[in-house]
């Protein structure tokens, strides 16, 4: 289900880090972390929201879907909206065209 408030991907995914009850050093710097998440639609990459963040979030204009950082610069780079499933949909019409031009020969 998809929640989106003031353009920002909400209600996706929820990450949680809780060190409270660990008898030792704090690894990360805090003992106790919470956050949103989604998942960007063009590498399936999760990313976890910085409530910090001040800078606006990517929508592609093409799938309507909130976008990574790293898919953001490729698409204002000039590449094309492809989504995962779009790439893994041509990843197996491929196999199939694949193994019908090809001949089985058994001994």
């Amino acid at each position: 289900m998809l929640i989106l408030n003031d353009s920002q991907p909400r209600g996706l995914g929820y990450y949680e880090i809780d060190q409270r009850f660990v008898d030792a050093p704090v690894s990360l710097g805090f003992r106790h972390f919470e956050a949103d998440t989604y998942t960007c639609s063009h590498c399936n990459s999760v990313v976890i929201l910085n409530p910090a963040r001040v800078r606006e979030r990517y929508k592609c204009n093409g799938c309507n879907h909130h976008l990574c950082d790293n898919c953001a610069s490729l698409r204002y780079a000039g590449a094309p909206c492809k989504t995962m499933l779009q790439v893994l949909e041509e990843i197996q019409d491929a196999a199939v065209r694949q193994a019908e031009h090809s001949t089985l020969i058994l001994p």
